[in-house]
């Protein structure tokens, strides 16, 4: 439990998001221990009893560890009160340094899928419970008080579709962005190397022309048939 808290703040941290609510980061926790069931046979990272609370998941033991993390000073908290309602946000300091979600099991991509909900969720209270609440195989057919089964993520996580369709995942959207940025600059940088070839390029009279295509005529007209040969290797 203790592991999943310090992954997702290190996975903030990375991202830049400098302080997390409780309710937040009890959240984003959730949904690391939905992706790691995909690819565990359903088992959850945390091990938190997750139930179906007013808000969504929730998980008693986790909020539990949570606070006694920031009493110990392993992570870094700090208390305040908004439209008369107290709050704490949560972040890791200096030290530790949190695990990343792949040295806790997560494969690659669904890593990526992890940082894409650091990045639209963290900061969007009101969208990550929306995301929660709706749209993760736990919570469907649930009633308030239910614990949620990661089972069936388990048998998604199984699943392998063939067929094309729309990229909606926001970590795999930004990815082919910073390719795409990556392929324009290497472009750029071409362009720019091909100018400079350019402004110390032979200046080529008209002579030299003449004298080129001439040759150039005498090799077609010698050979006759020019052999050609495609191939796609």
């Amino acid at each position: 439990m203790r592991s999943a808290v310090l992954a997702v703040l290190q996975e903030a941290k990375q991202a830049g998001v400098r302080g997390i609510s409780k309710t937040s980061l009890t959240k984003l926790v959730y949904l690391l221990d939905c992706l790691y069931a995909e690819g565990h046979g359903g088992q959850t990272l945390s091990g938190a009893h997750w139930y179906l609370h007013h808000y969504g998941p929730f998980a008693t033991d986790l909020a539990s560890a949570i606070d006694e993390l920031g009493v110990q000073g392993v992570i870094q908290s700090k208390a305040g009160e908004s439209k008369n309602k107290e709050f704490a946000l949560f972040w890791l300091g200096e030290y530790p340094i949190g695990p990343r979600v792949t040295d806790l099991g997560l494969s690659g991509s669904l890593a990526s899928r992890f940082a894409g909900y650091i990045s639209k969720y963290a900061n969007d209270l009101g969208k990550l419970l929306d995301y929660v609440y709706f749209k993760t195989t736990p919570m469907r057919d649930a009633s308030p008080g239910d614990q949620l089964d990661f089972q069936g993520l388990a048998i998604e996580g199984e699943q392998t579709p063939h067929r094309h369709t729309h990229i909606k995942d926001p970590a795999k959207i930004m990815r082919l962005l910073e390719l795409s940025e990556a392929m324009r600059k290497k472009f750029e940088v071409g362009r720019a190397s091909d100018r400079a070839m350019a402004a110390h390029r032979p200046i080529y009279d008209g002579a030299f022309s003449r004298a080129m295509a001439e040759a150039d005529a005498e090799d077609v007209t010698s050979n006759g048939h020019i052999p050609f040969d495609a191939r796609l290797i």
